[in-house]
């Protein structure tokens, strides 16, 4: 990329209205900081002020809006694009940060600046072990395999906790609890299954070795708005829940056909389909002593014999 495409390229990102540090500029821009002094001088050598703020927290602002051509957003539209932009950029899960802040940095460059600033606190409460880097690799990889139709050879982290070798054929990737999956045709079980991003230990890329999606695929049958269709049996839960969580209960959709019965100011009753015995079961244990199990019959049996075994295990503890 030349000079003059840099110039216009940080222009454009200037032209969003915020402070950039050298160093910022420099890695949206995938060169030298050095270069960036270089690139102001030029800039404004054609008649644009570029600020240099001094301090800890300070950068280079475009000092005014010149020959830009802008398009008429409404405040409501502006706070929408800031909003929306400051919170895809501050979550953990999101593996595009730099190529879509270069996207909204020229939206911004067409638009009368605002003084709006996004500042939200995005708080991931229990973070992947696996880092951002190897994680990213993995999505980027893989999405290349979805749009090519390459195979890709894995060594997937089953949950008996033993590395297994997989060929799979990716068709899409999807988020699914805040962690990234791949919807896949597995070789050796010779069925389309789910595989979590951060249990794939290894992965090699199969170049040459393309797949085909068979005409009777139909990711409906795998997908929908609940999650993973095919990820165990759904079941009818009905449960009663206490104190506070009579009310939490009430901001969220847990499962299919829920219905929330207020009882008193003190009780809930949720009602709905639940996928997964395992997930069902971990689900209720969350509510602690707040929650009382109506139904399945199935569900009381497996509570009680967990709290038995952890009973059990403290009374063991204490001899």
């Amino acid at each position: 990329m030349g000079k003059a495409s840099m110039c216009i390229q940080m222009l454009q990102i200037l032209n969003s209205g915020r402070i950039y540090k050298i160093s910022e500029l420099a890695s949206l821009l995938e060169t030298n900081p050095r270069n960036i002094i270089e690139y102001k001088y030029e800039l404004e050598e054609a008649g644009y002020f570029i600020e240099s703020i001094p301090g800890k927290y300070g950068g280079y602002k475009l000092g005014r809006t010149n020959i830009i051509p802008t398009i008429n957003l409404t405040d409501e539209e502006k706070k929408a694009l800031v909003d929306g932009s400051g919170y895809l950029l501050s979550r953990d899960d999101f593996y595009e940060k730099r190529e879509y802040q270069l996207a909204v940095s020229k939206i911004y460059s067409s638009i009368d600046h605002t003084n709006i600033q996004p500042n939200p606190a995005i708080v991931n409460r229990f973070p992947l072990a696996m880092d951002d880097e190897n994680l990213v690799a993995r999505y980027k990889a893989i999405e290349e395999c979805c749009t090519l139709k390459y195979k890709v050879k894995i060594k997937y982290l089953s949950l008996d906790n033993t590395k297994k070798e997989r060929i799979i054929h990716p068709y899409k990737l999807f988020m699914y609890n805040n962690a990234w999956y791949v919807l896949a045709f597995d070789e050796k079980r010779n069925e389309v299954r789910y595989f979590k991003l951060n249990r794939i230990d290894t992965f090699e890329q199969l170049i040459g070795e393309k797949f085909r999606i068979p005409y009777s695929y139909d990711e409906k049958e795998y997908l929908d708005e609940f999650g993973m269709k095919q990820n165990g049996e759904w079941y009818d839960i009905k449960l009663k829940l206490k104190d506070q969580y009579a009310m939490l209960v009430k901001e969220r959709i847990y499962g299919r056909n829920q219905i929330v019965e207020p009882i008193d100011d003190n009780t809930t009753i949720l009602s709905c389909s639940m996928q997964n015995k395992d997930n069902i079961i971990t689900f209720t244990l969350g509510f602690g002593d707040h929650c009382e199990i109506i139904e399945p019959i199935w569900l009381k049996k497996e509570i009680k014999k967990i709290c038995e075994h952890i009973s059990q295990s403290i009374v063991e503890v204490k001899k």
